[in-house]
């Protein structure tokens, strides 16, 4: 993944602020389910908008979830940018959890995220690709600061691409709510 233009880019992520499904500790692998912030999701991607009040955003994306696009829609106001959906950036395809209780869903993957095979889910070989499909078309883009409100897996494994780190390593990186996470950069180089 190289910026094609050699300038400098930033690219600025937020998770969602707190939905319904976190509070019930729930799989939402569904955009078309009602997934909406809480009152605590709302104040903190107003809060948000607020530390990022600074920034002048060329592009914001969000996934097609609707706890993502609340939160994408709170922080873009004062910037009066379009803001760009993008399937590529979803959550974790858990399709066949969808709904279900989020220990069921770690418990089937074990003994390892990364090669589990699960009937009715995607693997994750292809929720990687998809991710490093959406970065390669973001720094081939002429923005040079980009906000992407997505999902705690997404953001991390889009980070550890990023920064070249093992998946095993990037996911272990805590993602909290509504906290920006910044990667500044002319581009990297990682294996294809």
């Amino acid at each position: 993944m190289t910026r094609i233009d050699g300038h400098p880019i930033r690219l600025t992520f937020v998770r969602h602020g707190e939905a319904l499904y976190n509070t019930l500790n729930r799989v939402n692998a569904d955009p078309a389910v009602k997934n909406d912030l809480t009152e605590l999701g709302r104040r903190q991607a107003a809060q948000c908008r607020v530390a990022l009040a600074g920034e002048e955003f060329d592009a914001a994306y969000c996934s097609e979830f609707p706890r993502a696009r609340q939160t994408a829609e709170a922080i873009v106001a004062r910037h009066h940018l379009l803001l760009r959906i993008d399937r590529r950036i979803n959550e974790t395809g858990a399709f066949a959890f969808d709904g279900h209780p989020c220990p069921e869903w770690h418990a089937a993957q074990v003994p390892d995220r990364f090669t589990a095979e699960l009937p009715g889910c995607e693997a994750f070989s292809l929720f990687k690709a998809r991710l490093a499909s959406f970065l390669d078309d973001i720094l081939a883009r002429p923005e040079r600061n980009v906000l992407i409100v997505s999902h705690e897996e997404p953001i991390q494994i889009m980070l550890g691409l990023l920064e070249n780190v093992p998946d095993r390593d990037a996911r272990a990186r805590p993602i909290n709510h509504c906290t920006p996470y910044r990667w500044q950069g002319r581009g990297i180089e990682r294996e294809k």
